[in-house]
This record gives C-alpha cells, structure tokens and sequence, in this order.
C-alpha cells in the first residue's frame, strides 16, 4: 500500500465518519414523559370571535390626501395591521384603533386583500384629525 491509498482511505472514513455523526440521536427510553404528551394530538381551538366596532367608530371616515390636507387635518400616526380573519374585521379594528386615538379620518396607503378570506390581510393607513364642521363654521360666524 503506498501514500496515496492510505491518505485516501482515511480521508473517505473521515467523511464516512462526520456525516454518519450529523444524524445520531441519542433515546433515553427509560426518562419517558408522563402520559405521552409526546404523541398527544393538538386540540383544535376555536377561532376568536369577531371584534366588536367601538362606540363613535362608525363614524371615522375613510378620505384621500390630498382632501386632508385642503380640509386642515393633522396627522396623528402611521400604522401598519397584520390580520387574519375576515377582511372586514380588520376594518373594525382599524377604525377602533382610530377612535382610541383620537383620530376621525383615515387615509389608506395601501389595503392588500389575502387570496382566500381567512387572510393574511395587510393594512398601511395614516391616522388623521380633522377639524369638525359645526366647530369651524361656528368660529366663522364669531370671528366676523
């Protein structure tokens, strides 16, 4: 046998040797878990009932740019929602959002509908105030 050979041999059981070592587990059978939580099968929960539309979130409008900043708003918060479940609860929850906030308009970004109706439904909005109506044609008739 020359120096060749014998290289090549112990580089081939070398290799042999550290691929075989990447898949050895080792079992302890006699340390089991209690009541073969192992092998337990999930439980199936039941998905979450729909959010229920907070009080004045009906009336938080949706509006475009450029009216809301001819109308006077202010912006008050990017946001950006990750839901799954019916595309109209993330609605729900945008405009509850909107209320906690203290905001009354939103200007959609960008509004991605999931293939299927269990989502993923993706959301890009800006949370705006704008000033009411009866409030500015009331500092209208004060101020002359």
């Amino acid at each position: 046998m020359n120096w060749s050979t014998s290289i090549t041999i112990i580089a081939v059981s070398s290799l042999c040797l550290g691929l075989g070592a990447c898949n050895m587990y080792v079992i302890d059978f006699e340390n089991k878990l209690p009541n073969g939580s192992v092998l337990a099968p999930k439980v199936d929960t039941p998905p979450p009932p729909p959010p229920e539309p907070a009080e004045g979130s009906e009336q938080v409008a949706f509006m475009d740019s450029t009216t809301a900043q001819l109308d006077g708003c202010r912006l008050i918060t990017g946001m950006r929602l990750s839901h799954n479940g019916p595309f109209d609860d993330g609605l729900v929850k945008l405009r509850n959002t909107a209320v906690t906030i203290n905001a009354n308009r939103i200007i959609p970004l960008r509004l991605v509908e999931g293939v299927d109706g269990a989502g993923p439904h993706y959301f890009s909005v800006k949370m705006v105030r704008c000033p009411d109506d009866a409030s500015d044609t009331q500092m209208e008739t004060t101020n002359g």
